[in-house]
């Protein structure tokens, strides 16, 4: 049907090698700029998956009339002592008793685990290292600031503030430079 083509027969390995080295190099050029615009999406996902496991704490406590406590735990099961772990991971659990760990599994509400080691989350105090909601909705003790930063010091981080009454919220302004 068609008479053939003379005279062309593709592409020559070496113009593919060409080709192919062309669009490497303009990969590794696009990648520095991709990385604060990621750098923000994991902040901002983090920080959120955060402010929602403080309201979650908040409206359990109220709808089980008991203390619910929000702490930073690296296993799911056990919570740590260290106010700057909350990046690790955290543990939401219903709390009766006042106790600093969960007495059993039927007690956890919720666990996240955190596999983004660039993500620091910290409380205000070195004392904070737990939130705790009683069964009015009130904050267990004084006003709180829990900070959401990424460790590029590139990208502003994130604040949330508890006030005494349980009332949770972002923060008006970014922390930047975060500490």
């Amino acid at each position: 049907m068609f008479p053939p083509v003379r005279g062309y027969r593709g592409i020559t390995i070496v113009e593919l090698l060409f080709v192919i080295a062309i669009l490497g190099i303009l990969t590794a050029a696009t990648l520095p700029v991709w990385e604060q615009p990621l750098a923000k999406i994991a902040l901002r996902s983090n920080y959120n998956l955060f402010m929602g496991h403080l309201l979650l704490a908040r409206s359990e406590a109220i709808k089980r009339e008991t203390i619910v406590t929000l702490c930073p735990s690296a296993d799911g099961r056990q919570c740590l002592e260290d106010h700057h772990a909350w990046g690790k991971g955290y543990l939401l659990f219903a709390n009766p008793t006042s106790k600093d760990q969960p007495t059993d599994s039927t007690q956890i509400i919720a666990a996240h685990h955190s596999d983004n080691s660039r993500i620091t989350i910290a409380t205000s105090s070195h004392l904070r290292n737990r939130i705790t909601f009683l069964p009015s909705g009130r904050s267990w003790f004084s006003n709180t600031t829990i900070t959401v930063c990424h460790d590029d010091r590139l990208t502003a981080g994130r604040a949330i503030v508890i006030s005494g009454n349980g009332r949770i919220r972002k923060a008006s302004t970014p922390i930047d430079p975060c500490p």
